[in-house]
């Protein structure tokens, strides 16, 4: 059996493909094996043990204790609205007593 040069053009043809075809999927595998590559090293990097979680959330937790205690004593330790209030009425009542007194004494004759 012999083949003629036609048929040498199909078969180098579709070798051509198939080296194509194989080019292809080796191609596309390299790159997924990459890809996966750089988010495993990613992951190297970026990862927590336990043990730092654990210390982490200790920290945080001290940390929001500490901010609540803080709350309470600025609560407890600070003037509210009403209370101001309050006081500068006293304030004011006091010193109307005390122009009324200045006055009586004589201090308003500036005529």
């Amino acid at each position: 059996m012999e083949f003629g040069a036609d048929t040498w053009w199909i078969v180098a043809a579709a070798a051509t493909m198939a080296v194509g075809v194989i080019s292809y999927f080796l191609k596309r595998t390299m790159s997924k094996q990459d890809e996966n590559e750089k988010d495993i090293n990613h992951i190297k990097l970026t990862y927590v043990t336990q043990d730092q979680l654990k210390e982490f959330k200790e920290e945080t937790n001290n940390g929001l204790k500490k901010l609540q205690k803080d709350v309470e004593e600025i609560k407890d330790n600070t003037l509210t609205k009403a209370d101001f209030f309050r006081l500068q009425a006293n304030t004011d009542k006091k010193l109307d007593k005390l122009y009324d007194l200045v006055l009586r004494m004589g201090g308003g004759n500036n005529e």
